[in-house]
């Protein structure tokens, strides 16, 4: 069973082989993220995002990079219990990374530490997920908040080995 938050607004469907959980997310900072419960000490997105552009990622900690400073953004959560056929079509960009988490308790959260009513993403508890980022309408809007522009994010979450990170799809230059 993959636990909703108490009084949960999200909108939600499940599958056999599928979770599926949409709703907003709140933009600080130019991310949102995944994390467990103590997320580990401040690291530099940009650094880890240096190579994709779009999402970095450490132990226990995933960060998806937005165009905008801050606001809400639109986000719909997948998860399976095996690798989902890749779809890039109507993204411009798209993303594959490893992510690990020790504890098994990663949830989606703001860049300022605030939770949400997503579900736990490590739903198979401690250990290693694939997390397919796909963004649509990041627009840099020099650090101003998310207004007429919204923009939408997709993760495709579900177990497997540590790989390496793959570029499915990119607009940026």
């Amino acid at each position: 069973m993959i636990p909703l938050g108490a009084g949960s607004l999200l909108e939600y469907r499940v599958t056999d082989a599928t979770w599926v959980c949409a709703g907003v997310v709140r933009v600080a900072r130019s991310f949102f993220c995944l994390t467990d419960p103590d997320p580990p000490p401040r690291w530099h997105w940009q650094a880890n995002t240096r190579d994709n552009g779009l999402v970095g990622v450490t132990e226990g900690a995933l960060l998806v990079r937005t165009g905008c400073g801050g606001g809400w953004a639109n986000l719909t959560v997948e998860l399976h219990v095996e690798r989902p056929a890749a779809e890039t079509a109507g993204w411009d960009d798209a993303v594959e990374i490893s992510y690990r988490t020790a504890v098994g308790q990663s949830h989606v959260r703001s860049a300022r530490g605030g939770g949400t009513d997503f579900p736990r993403i490590s739903f198979r508890g401690a250990g290693s997920y694939r997390v397919r980022v796909h963004a649509r309408g990041r627009h840099p809007c020099l650090g101003r908040p998310v207004a007429d522009r919204p923009e939408d994010y997709l993760l495709q979450v579900w177990p497997a080995p540590v790989g390496r990170t793959e570029i499915l799809r990119t607009t940026d230059g």
